[in-house]
């Protein structure tokens, strides 16, 4: 089973349908997460607001904050290596790094 960590930034909601900027590439991130098979992937999502002990007790996560500040937010790791950063990816871009190339 792959291991999919998100550590988004402050934000009132990851969905990214909340206040009246709705970003497209969050709603579709967090369609395309609702889809993944549970029995190959488990996927967990951190909210900087919400849940801050996450960012500290994440030894990786807390480093990159100190050396280089929020701005390195969302952070994506996969079986606890980093893949993405600073950005959210497309949904063809992460489901590349998840092994699932043929999903558009």
């Amino acid at each position: 089973m792959k291991t999919l960590k998100i550590y988004d930034p402050a934000m009132c909601c990851p969905t990214g349908v909340c206040g009246t900027d709705v970003d497209t590439k969050l709603v579709q991130l967090a369609s395309f997460l609702n889809t993944l098979d549970k029995k190959n992937f488990s996927v967990s999502r951190f909210g900087l607001t919400t849940e801050p002990s996450e960012y500290v007790s994440n030894k990786e996560v807390a480093r990159i904050l100190n050396e280089d500040g929020v701005d390195e937010l969302p952070l994506f790791f996969l079986d606890d290596e980093l893949i993405f950063s600073k950005d959210y990816p497309s949904v063809p871009q992460l489901s590349s790094k998840l092994g699932l190339a043929s999903f558009v």
